[in-house]
């Protein structure tokens, strides 16, 4: 079993940040301590958008309440995702720096969240301080095609190009959701410094999101259980398909069905 402290957003109704992160970090026994960045009462696109941000102050000071409680040498893996400000980005990596000074072995792994279908989601100083923050303290990343893209500033057609600009974004791993789509698959591309694999799912429709915060800590967790990346991505994609498959037409993503995927 790891630790994880893993910094996202969370929602009270749908699976997506850590609601579906958690989960999925959970199935797999281990320990998630989760942090709040921003807290919202449905998913975008479920419900009414209210929404409450944890100000940056306050995660610098839930962050260092867990460093003068001795916590840093627990932790195993640290997982970031949504960041609602560029200053909640700069709390979490100072903090993330103090914890990798306090444990060699810590795996950091970013879902750089910033947007999908060619536009951010987050204001461009936020996407920037993701980029210029995180991402060089990051071990494993797992962005979509378009955050691969504005990242690494490149415009990857190809799957020769999406292999560059994944190891010019720099993490030693790097998973690239969404990397080309037909109609009737979806290919997955793992990235890491002297290999590369390439996974194709079958294309569903009607799905609820959370499907990338799902795999993100899927992938992260089989890391931990010291799977191979290759292995970890095989394994964590097939979970994924599990809970697609009943999750089809639904309000929110069926977790249920992680409780029979394999391990």
């Amino acid at each position: 079993m790891a630790r994880i402290l893993a910094i996202s957003s969370h929602v009270v109704r749908g699976h997506v940040g850590l609601n579906a992160t958690v989960p999925a970090l959970q199935s797999l026994g281990h320990e998630v301590w989760a942090l709040p960045t921003v807290l919202l009462a449905s998913r975008p696109g479920l419900g009414r958008m209210s929404r409450h941000e944890l100000p940056a102050p306050d995660l610098a000071g839930m962050l260092a309440a867990l460093e003068a409680d001795g916590c840093w040498p627990m932790l195993d893996a640290v997982f970031t995702g949504y960041f609602p400000s560029p200053q909640s980005v700069q709390m979490a990596a100072e903090a993330i720096a103090r914890i990798g000074a306090a444990k060699s072995s810590l795996i950091v792994c970013v879902d750089p969240i910033l947007g999908d279908a060619g536009r951010l989601y987050v204001a461009q100083e936020t996407a920037e301080a993701i980029r210029d923050e995180l991402i060089p303290l990051a071990d494993v990343a797992t962005p979509n095609l378009f955050e691969l893209s504005w990242l690494s500033g490149t415009s990857p057609v190809t799957a020769e190009d999406i292999v560059q600009s994944a190891r010019r974004l720099g993490p030693a791993t790097v998973v690239v959701t969404s990397a080309y789509e037909s109609e009737q698959s979806v290919g997955t591309l793992l990235v890491t410094g002297d290999a590369t694999s390439e996974r194709k799912t079958a294309v569903r429709h009607r799905i609820p999101n959370g499907a990338g915060d799902l795999l993100a800590g899927l992938f992260l967790g089989r890391l931990l259980r010291h799977e191979p990346a290759e292995a970890a991505l095989e394994a964590s994609l097939a979970s994924l398909e599990r809970v697609l498959a009943a999750s089809e037409g639904q309000a929110v993503l069926q977790l249920s069905a992680l409780d029979t995927s394999p391990r």
